[in-house]
């Protein structure tokens, strides 16, 4: 059996164990919130990990789609660096699917000598965490950009009220 099938035949298990790391890495209540309320309306953040993982694990394993790819990275990255993590929090759930599926699927890769395999789908989690940095870096250069603009517009405001005050007097 190839890796790509034994990993698609322990798709649940490992999308469990690897969602339950990647909650584990906020605090208890968070963690806690996120794996049992259900729902993309109780619990849109946790919805959102979930879903977007699962489509991750999928797209991996078949098209590979960039673009695909690329929107399902999106949707949890986002959410990372908007709460202020740093690159290798926000990045940390791409490392923990490589620890997860090793956790899972290590004794098979060993027994069968997939090694090559392993090489390969380590390669292509590498690409798949320079795409999550890109992500993670554009969305930290347009929360910048929004701040910046926000002072500036502050500060003009200000500027023309002491401008205004002055003339008044």
């Amino acid at each position: 059996m190839s890796l790509d099938a034994s990993i698609k035949q322990h798709k649940s298990q490992i999308l469990n164990l690897w969602l339950k790391k990647f909650t584990d890495t906020y605090p208890d209540e968070s963690a806690r919130f996120f794996k049992n309320s259900p729902g993309q309306f109780n619990n849109p953040v946790g919805y959102t990990f979930r879903v977007n993982m699962e489509k991750i694990l999928d797209e991996f394993f078949q098209d590979n789609d960039q673009e695909k790819m690329r929107q399902y990275l999106d949707g949890i990255t986002r959410i990372r660096a908007v709460q202020g993590f740093s690159p290798t929090e926000a990045l940390c759930f791409l490392p923990m699917l490589r620890e997860t599926i090793w956790e899972v699927c290590g004794r098979e890769i060993e027994s069968n000598n997939q090694y090559g395999d392993w090489v390969d789908l380590l390669t292509r989690l590498d690409r798949l965490t320079y795409l999550a940095f890109d992500i993670y870096m554009s969305c930290r250069e347009q929360l910048w950009k929004q701040r910046s603009e926000m002072f500036h517009n502050r500060t003009h405001k200000l500027l023309e009220r002491a401008i205004a005050k002055n003339a008044a007097e």
